[in-house]
């Protein structure tokens, strides 16, 4: 299989916790990408994607 480059922005913080889990469990970053790339597009990981809004009332009292 081919291999291709995958470069884009991720969350400062995100993935600075990313490549210290991959390192503490022993995984290069690329084989947590994949894996999840390959969960994610098979079904087997899903993502739930939540709006919420909050609604108040403004107190119009003088």
């Amino acid at each position: 299989m081919a291999r291709k480059t995958f470069a884009t922005p991720v969350e400062e913080v995100i993935q600075e916790e990313f490549k210290t889990a991959c390192k503490e469990q022993g995984f290069k970053i690329n084989e947590a990408i994949e894996a999840l790339m390959e969960g994610f597009a098979s079904g087997n990981i899903q993502i739930k994607k939540e709006i919420s809004y909050k609604i108040s009332q403004q107190d119009n009292k003088k």
